[in-house]
């Protein structure tokens, strides 16, 4: 470089401050991946392989001290990301699993799909981050926690930092849910406002009131049975007989056992065509006869489609259901099957969603709420627990594909989190 240009004062003070501007530009990158590992870290104190849902209170915390939009995000962005980690690989096995994409297409559409629910999920964050640093951090908090709860983005709404109030007000059901968006609010505000220092011994006071109440236990005569069935192949008739053959030899062990309601997972013999309803046939007469009960996960065909292998190429609905059979009938079916998994609006094949105003079912005399596998990642779908008391929350999964990762955990953990918040007492079963 010639020296006259280094002394020329325009080309100095040009220099300087494209010197200055990618400093400026280095420490914002810092800054972001510091917070977002900050965020990393509380996901897996609060999530698997913690199980400290209080550290949720630190989010909104953080969001409210990092300065600008891009820092308040950062921490939401490694929050989602830590604590969703495993849906790339969930991803590979269950598409490539079912023979439907490549496992490097697969594997490719997990790694999308993570990234972009981070950014969903941390976006009301963003948005509701006040330009001016010093207002509005307690009402936007506890809006921005809403928008993530409910649908549509509620839809994908895992991770909740609401299920604080569970940790902090165990069995208040919605004042529960009130009260932990205080707090939410609360820990948004802690450092820049005095009514938010004073609201902390009243929300503490309540909560130590709570931690008094006594727990509910299980209904004796009641068992969940955990299954190592795998995947199941519905390809032809051959394996899904041996399948039911399987499910009935667990639940007859259950039975013979003592117990009166046996509970078996989700899908546990996938679509419910009449043959598979023929070879059940026997097994339930024999179960109303004795006055026992089995709840059994299965997916049934809707109403005016074709009960046939969904393979074919007319266009093809079930529900992905629990359904009550023996000395007991009824049915539920699931209010958000998984999205891309089984629920595909528009696609050739897809469940259906049950409708939110279904009520409690009545099995043995007890009222009972169910929730079926993907909704156990939720809040949304569990409203009526929320007002209304039932005697048992039965959980009802198919994580063949995820049994090892720290996705299962989290789900259980996750619906652990309803029930203690409902005080309600949980059965839970889950195929491996």
């Amino acid at each position: 470089m010639p020296p006259r240009l280094l002394i020329h004062p325009l080309f100095t003070l040009q220099y300087s401050v494209q010197i200055a501007g990618r400093r400026q530009s280095a420490l914002a990158v810092i800054r972001f991946l510091t917070i977002a590992t900050a965020g990393a870290a509380i996901a897996l104190i609060a999530w698997f392989p913690g199980h400290w849902l209080i550290a949720l209170l630190a989010l909104p915390a953080i969001w409210a001290l990092a300065k600008g939009r891009g820092s308040a995000t950062a921490v939401w962005i490694g929050y989602y990301l830590a604590g969703a980690r495993d849906i790339p690989i969930a991803c590979e096995r269950f598409f490539a699993g079912h023979g439907e994409l490549s496992q490097a297409a697969a594997l490719e559409l997990g790694i999308l799909l993570w990234f972009l629910q981070a950014i969903a999920l941390a976006a009301p964050w963003a948005l509701a981050k006040p330009n001016n640093c010093q207002l509005g951090h307690a009402w936007r908090a506890a809006a921005a926690t809403l928008l993530t709860c409910v649908p549509p983005l509620g839809i994908i709404g895992w991770l909740s930092p609401l299920h604080v109030a569970s940790e902090l007000f165990p069995g208040g059901r919605l004042v529960a849910l009130l009260l932990g968006l205080a707090a939410i609010a609360t820990a948004a505000s802690i450092t820049r406002s005095a009514w938010a220092r004073l609201a902390v011994v009243p929300i503490a006071g309540l909560a130590l009131v709570a931690h008094l109440s006594e727990q509910p236990h299980t209904p004796k005569g009641w068992v969940a049975v955990n299954s190592t069935f795998g995947k199941l192949d519905q390809s032809n008739y051959s394996a899904l007989f041996r399948r039911s053959q399987e499910a009935m030899l667990a639940a007859q062990a259950a039975f013979d056992g003592g117990d009166q309601v046996v509970i078996l997972p989700e899908e546990a013999v996938g679509l419910w065509r009449p043959a598979v309803r023929f070879w059940w046939e026997p097994f339930v007469t024999s179960l109303t006869g004795s006055r026992r009960t089995l709840v059994l996960g299965a997916d049934l065909p809707v109403s005016g489609t074709d009960d046939a292998t969904p393979g074919l190429s007319k266009e093809f609905r079930y529900t992905d259901s629990a359904i009550v059979l023996g000395a007991t009938h009824g049915r539920l079916d699931s209010r958000q099957p998984v999205p891309g998994g089984l629920w595909r609006p528009g696609a050739r094949v897809s469940a259906r969603l049950g409708s939110l105003r279904q009520r409690y079912q009545i099995v043995a005399g007890k009222l009972v709420g169910f929730s079926i596998c993907y909704e156990d990642y939720l809040l949304w779908p569990h409203w009526r627990l929320y007002l209304h008391r039932p005697d048992l929350l039965v959980s009802m999964a198919n994580d063949w594909f995820a049994s090892d990762l720290a996705l299962s955990h989290i789900q259980l953990q996750s619906i652990e989190s309803v029930a203690r918040l409902s005080a309600v007492p949980l059965l839970r079963t889950v195929n491996r």
